[in-house]
């Protein structure tokens, strides 16, 4: 009887703990994660504020670079975000607000869907993302067709309108992860471009 009632006793408590880490387990699957947030500001100017564009709210490029066009950036910056399972990217790319920007050819990368161009003509597949992305923001060997350290480093997106907003995320989410594995804390700047290639002067 005694030997019963042990098992009995036995049964119930591994009920009461089996219970108890259920509730536990339910509880904490409720309360929802913050999810990590990386910025990529191109300009830092207080007086201004920013507006919030959803990526995926978007039908593809071209309506963000109308945005870019129509906003008042006197008053406000673009602010485009991108989430993901686990984090969220916001990205404030360069508005020109009517002004002529001049560039070193070099300071630019231009990268879209399929292709990279550096230094205004040399043209690389998009599989080479990594090394040009490295050799753009880090130019270790002093490559001529690269910025120097003292330069500033633009990478200008550009995603034909024919494909859909999916497109322009999934390379910006590739272009993000490349920056984030060089592990680099150069400074640059983002440009979401519909023309593609811009004006540049020499020095």
């Amino acid at each position: 009887m005694m030997k019963i009632f042990k098992e009995f006793r036995s049964v119930i408590v591994v009920s009461v703990l089996m219970y108890f880490t259920t509730s536990c387990g339910n509880n904490k699957s409720k309360i929802p994660l913050k999810k990590e947030q990386q910025n990529f500001l191109t300009i830092r100017n207080l007086a201004n504020g920013f507006i919030e564009y959803d990526i995926d709210t978007l039908a593809n490029f071209r309506e963000i670079t109308k945005i870019l066009e129509e906003i008042d950036c006197e008053k406000n910056y673009a602010l485009f975000k991108l989430e993901t399972n686990s984090k969220i990217f916001k990205i404030q790319p360069l508005q020109s607000c009517g002004d002529i920007f001049h560039y070193k050819m070099k300071e630019v990368v231009y990268i879209n869907t399929d292709s990279i161009t550096v230094n205004n003509d040399l043209d690389y597949p998009i599989d080479s993302l990594n090394s040009v992305l490295r050799n753009h923001l880090l130019n270790f060997n002093g490559d001529n067709n690269y910025p120097s350290a003292a330069e500033r480093k633009w990478i200008s997106i550009n995603v034909d309108d024919s494909k859909k907003i999916d497109d322009t995320k999934i390379l910006l989410l590739k272009i993000i992860d490349e920056i984030n594995s060089i592990e680099s804390n150069v400074d640059f700047g983002f440009m979401f471009e519909n023309s593609g290639l811009i004006e540049v002067v020499e020095e």
